[in-house]
């Protein structure tokens, strides 16, 4: 518990003296936007990334800072993982599967995301602020679509693919339940996954369905919008012949 407060204490120095820092450079470089967005973004990520890790590797024994959810231990932790990149440090309990296990680095994992959408910011003010006659829609897509692609991979994906099977059948009983009028209502039989193209699916005895349909249709749209714009840059660049 005191390692807890420790740590959110740590971090909040961490940001006061990072905005601090922030300004004063502001204030005698005067940056352009976009390396203000990039500056933003690296001592965001690397805060967030130090928070973290302090959470998953400072500490000798992860499981201390789990603990006990309840008093009456209604709900013992079952296991934690620890992983490197991303980091996080995940707590895993009895009726994690109903509900999913809890993230004590939170915090830091959202800084992680503000970092990125930071970096993304400054490299569409960068692309946009650029001497070119391609429109700046074009040259902003480019740079949107596969990061929206790689928000959508991260978020909703790669999760997925990373779990064991064990872990994988409990996340289909967890849509099974959380879609108790629509799944199908057989027992699990098996699951399948694969990265290209993207697919994970459950499959009952009377049905099969996938976890990831909605991520599907989000990556095919940023690809298509990648596509749109790369023909673009390439069709205006290129000089008319008459």
């Amino acid at each position: 518990m005191f390692a807890w407060l420790f740590l959110w204490l740590v971090l909040g120095v961490w940001l006061a003296v990072g905005a601090f820092v922030y300004a004063v450079w502001k204030r005698r470089r005067h940056p352009a936007r976009h390396q203000r967005w990039w500056a933003l973004g690296m001592s965001t990520a690397i805060v967030g990334y130090s928070h973290t890790l302090a959470y998953g590797f400072a500490l000798t024994r992860p499981k201390e800072i789990c603990g006990q959810r309840t008093f009456d231990d209604d709900y013992p932790l079952t296991h934690v993982r620890v992983d490197a990149f991303p980091p996080r440090l995940a707590c895993y309990w009895t009726d994690s599967s109903a509900y999913g296990p809890s993230h004590p680095t939170a915090a830091g994992t959202w800084l992680l995301w503000c970092a990125a959408a930071f970096l993304v910011a400054g490299t569409v003010a960068w692309a946009i602020a650029l001497s070119s006659r391609t429109p700046r829609w074009a040259r902003a897509g480019t740079v949107l679509a596969p990061a929206a692609a790689a928000t959508i991979w991260g978020t909703g994906v790669a999760p997925l693919m990373s779990l064991s099977p064990v872990d994988l059948q409990n996340e289909c009983f967890r849509w099974q339940v959380a879609h108790l009028h629509s799944a199908p209502s057989g027992e699990i039989v098996k699951t399948e996954r694969s990265p290209l193209p993207p697919t994970v699916d459950c499959i009952f005895t009377d049905g099969t369905t996938s976890l990831i349909r909605v991520e599907s249709l989000g990556l095919s749209c940023c690809l298509t919008v990648f596509l749109i714009c790369c023909a673009a840059l390439r069709l205006l660049k290129s000089p008319t012949r008459l």
